[in-house]
């Protein structure tokens, strides 16, 4: 009875989890949309400037403190309290030393608006730390529900006083009015559900018995968003905030498609590999499918923001946003190879060659930051094409790496992939010839409606008569097919 209970505590846990998610870049979307509509791209490159700090702050100081209390054995509220106290103390001194430094960090930077950003969004900061203990007491009892629930009000209500600000004329100060109603009510609904108040611990000897594990997790945290927001850091260093702003805008748009598609198959993806670790063959199979499917959703969808950029932003955002769509461009190839290489390190952390994820991810950033050096004087497109270029500078590496380490023959593999690609490489030669010919001729709507009733008939068509041609190689294709058929029949009966 009890692995029963478990079993179904997974199960809802991860529904919660990925509706969690789903929600946030929903609902972030959508506010972030209507925002720009009412501010300016140097609004947002400012926020972005602050928020970088702030997620720095988040992954490599509070979830150095939490995590190793997460992943103990037992946790007791002596433990979660511990981490409060910490997470306070620190969160306290951290807001103190960001709004303190306001004036600095706005003159290297060259933006006096930024100060203003900058003091704000430091309460932020005191929020996040308070809350990391309340948050580590839910997860580790399953009660994403509670988190879920949190999430979707405190977006919500975020976005109606940030709208409602930028509506009354305040400008990018309504951006920080979204983000600390956001958080502050964030904490308070979590304190409400978890019905627990912390005490006050200093203990030095739990200080000592989770030193090690949080110094590793303040390492990893560190890598994950050099990895991460490297790119935005980077921008906003090189070209200031209004380029930083269509930066962030196009990031958006792109990213969205990698976090919806190819996160989840990653997570799909780790069980998989972790049971197929004895046989060979099943693990190829699992991977070439995995990575089908992945190349399957997401190539058409990125494909499609790439060619249609422009009428997208213009109908979505607003013609002031229309910079950024060459730079849509270059990322949606970049999140494109990122999902391969992204699944590749799950597959090399997977099969225990747990050093070659790393040692690939410092030389993609390495290679980025050389590159970006260069051609930051091109502009935000040479920057976006520089980091794109690393990705594609490692991709052969890491794809040959992987085909080696679990006897992955070429062939094969070409003929696992042919299908999105082929439909991939013609959907994007159709989508340009139909926006060249017709750009001229349709409002920026029309334009889209028309890109979507082609891409909808193209790329299936095309996938089809590919994974057809290729079924007696590789029939997983033919599953997908066949898949895809039912559920066609499903939503027409």
């Amino acid at each position: 009875m009890e692995q029963i209970n478990s079993h179904g505590n997974v199960i809802s846990g991860s529904t919660w989890s990925i509706m969690d998610n789903l929600a946030q870049q929903v609902l972030s979307f959508a506010i972030f949309a209507v925002l720009a509509r009412f501010l300016e791209p140097d609004a947002f490159g400012l926020l972005t400037v602050a928020h970088l700090f702030i997620l720095f702050t988040r992954l490599v100081v509070f979830d150095a403190i939490a995590m190793p209390v997460v992943r103990a054995a037992d946790p007791d509220d002596k433990l979660y309290s511990w981490v409060f106290t910490y997470c306070t103390v620190i969160g306290f001194l951290l807001a103190c030393l960001m709004f303190c430094s306001a004036g600095v960090v706005s003159t290297l930077f060259g933006a006096p608006e930024l100060k203003s950003v900058w003091q704000g969004m430091s309460i932020s900061i005191l929020f996040f730390g308070v809350v990391r203990a309340f948050e580590a007491r839910l997860v580790r009892n399953m009660m994403f529900r509670q988190l879920a629930i949190r999430s979707i009000f405190s977006v919500t209500l975020g976005g109606i006083v940030g709208i409602s600000l930028a509506v009354s004329g305040v400008g990018g100060m309504s951006l920080v009015g979204q983000q600390v109603t956001a958080s502050g009510l964030a904490l308070l609904l979590v304190m409400l559900q978890s019905r627990w108040l912390p005490r006050i611990v200093f203990d030095r000897a739990l200080t000592q018995r989770f030193w090690i594990d949080s110094r590793q997790v303040s390492i990893a945290g560190f890598l994950d968003f050099v990895s991460t927001n490297g790119d935005a850091l980077l921008v906003s260093v090189c070209l200031g905030p209004y380029a930083t702003g269509l930066y962030n805008m196009a990031k958006r748009m792109t990213s969205s498609v990698y976090l919806l598609i190819s996160s989840s198959m990653h997570k799909v993806a780790l069980p998989v590999f972790s049971n197929s670790q004895s046989n060979a063959v099943a693990l190829q199979l699992g991977y070439l499918k995995i990575l089908g499917i992945t190349l399957f959703c997401a190539a058409p969808l990125l494909c499609f923001q790439a060619e249609l950029a422009r009428p997208l932003i213009a109908v979505v955002f607003g013609q002031k946003w229309l910079p950024a769509a060459p730079t849509v461009g270059a990322l949606a190839i970049l999140y494109l190879i990122a999902s391969i290489l992204d699944l590749n390190d799950y597959l090399f952390f997977a099969i225990g060659k747990n050093r070659v994820p790393v040692v690939l991810g410092i030389a993609k950033l390495t290679l980025a930051g050389g590159l970006s050096a260069f051609f930051y004087r091109f502009g935000l497109l040479g920057m976006s094409l520089s980091f794109c270029a690393a990705h594609l500078i490692l991709f052969p590496l890491s794809q040959t790496l992987i085909s080696r380490a679990i006897g992955l023959n070429t062939r094969i593999t070409l003929y696992a992939l042919a299908p999105p690609v082929v439909g991939s490489i013609i959907l994007w030669v159709g989508l340009a010839c139909y926006v060249l010919v017709m750009s001229n001729r349709f409002n920026d709507v029309t334009l889209i409606v028309g890109g979507t009733l082609l891409a909808s008939l193209l790329y299936p068509g095309m996938v089809a008569i590919t994974g057809w041609r290729v079924r007696d190689v590789n029939g997983s294709w033919q599953e997908v097919l066949l898949l895809t058929l039912r559920i066609r029949r499903f939503f027409t009966r």
